[in-house]
């Protein structure tokens, strides 16, 4: 009988550790990854609507087009800035690294962002959010 108990008694210890180690890996590393992944997402799609809205018209449906505009990238830049708040910040150690040696960096892509609204040639809108998906390792849509 004092066998079954000992044996009960370690596999429930085993499962403890077990379930507290998933937690902790949940936690710190699966949860911070993925919202960085997912807001990463996010702004590529505020890019391409950026991009498409500053590029489709002409006339005066532009003045409409610029306001929204405006908001789009706004938004993307809200998206950026959480992005270097998760870079360094949430994201663990090793995943930074791992981003660093793909050349990904959120906080240049924010300087380029910022001074994005500033800009009225289409060329360099282009090149400019062409220039933030390589530095964020985001492809075109």
């Amino acid at each position: 009988m004092k066998l079954m108990d000992l044996s009960l008694l370690i596999a429930a210890g085993a499962s403890f550790v077990v379930g507290l180690l998933g937690y902790i890996i949940a936690r710190f590393w699966i949860k911070p990854i993925a919202r960085y992944n997912i807001t990463k997402r996010k702004l590529n799609h505020e890019l391409t609507q950026y991009l498409a809205q500053m590029t489709d018209t002409v006339g005066p449906e532009k003045k409409k087009t610029h306001s929204r505009g405006n908001e789009t990238g706004r938004t993307a830049r809200k998206h950026a800035l959480n992005l270097v708040t998760y870079y360094g910040e949430d994201i663990p150690y090793w995943y930074r690294l791992l981003l660093d040696s793909r050349k990904e960096s959120p906080t240049e892509a924010l300087v380029l962002l910022t001074t994005l609204s500033k800009i009225r040639d289409p060329e360099q809108i282009i090149d400019r959010i062409d220039s933030v998906r390589k530095k964020m390792g985001l492809r075109n849509k």
